[in-house]
C-alpha cells in the first residue's frame, strides 16, 4: 500500500517526476503520460484537440472522465505520438534532468533537458525544459518548452 507523501521530503523531486515522464512517452504509456499531466495541462491538450477538428462532445467527455476505454486509448495513443515528434531527434534514453535551482513561484519547479555531447566536447546541450506545478501533493507536468536555436 502506498502511503500520502507526508512533507516535501517524502515527494518525489522535479527531476525524477520529469525523468519518469520522459520514459513514459517513450515507452508509450500513455495512460501514465496523462496522470502526470496537471489539470491545466490537460485542459490546454484539449483545446488544441479541438481546434484541430476533434468532435466537441468527445473533448466534453475527455475532459469529464465519461469517455469509453476505446476513446481514451485511441486519443491518448495519438497524444504520445504528438508528444513523441516534439522530442524527435533526441535520445531519451540518454537525457539528462535538471531542476533549475530559482523556483519560479512556490509550488511551481522547471527542469531542464539536457543531451550530452559527444566525449570529445563534453558538457550538455539544453533541448528543452518541462514546467510542473504541485498538484494534489505531487509535481505534475503544465507545459513542455521547446529549446528554440535564435
Amino acid at each position: 500500500m502506498n502511503a500520502e507523501p507526508t512533507s516535501i521530503s517524502d515527494q518525489e523531486t522535479p527531476a525524477a517526476m520529469v525523468a519518469r515522464f520522459i520514459e513514459a512517452i517513450a515507452w508509450g504509456e500513455h495512460k501514465t503520460v496523462w496522470e502526470l499531466f496537471s489539470v491545466e495541462a490537460r485542459n490546454t491538450v484539449l483545446k488544441v484537440a479541438s481546434k484541430r477538428g476533434m468532435e466537441e462532445d468527445l473533448v466534453a467527455r475527455l475532459r469529464d472522465a465519461t469517455a469509453s476505454r476505446d476513446e481514451y486509448d485511441e486519443f491518448l495513443s495519438d497524444l504520445i505520438v504528438g508528444l513523441r515528434a516534439d522530442l524527435a531527434g533526441n535520445d531519451l534514453d540518454v537525457l539528462q534532468y535538471e531542476t533549475d535551482p530559482i523556483e519560479p513561484a512556490p509550488g511551481q519547479a522547471r527542469v531542464v533537458l539536457n543531451v550530452p555531447l559527444a566525449p570529445v566536447l563534453g558538457g550538455v546541450l539544453p533541448m528543452g525544459s518541462v514546467e510542473l506545478a504541485m498538484e494534489d501533493g505531487s509535481w505534475k507536468v503544465v507545459r513542455i518548452v521547446p529549446q528554440v536555436a535564435k
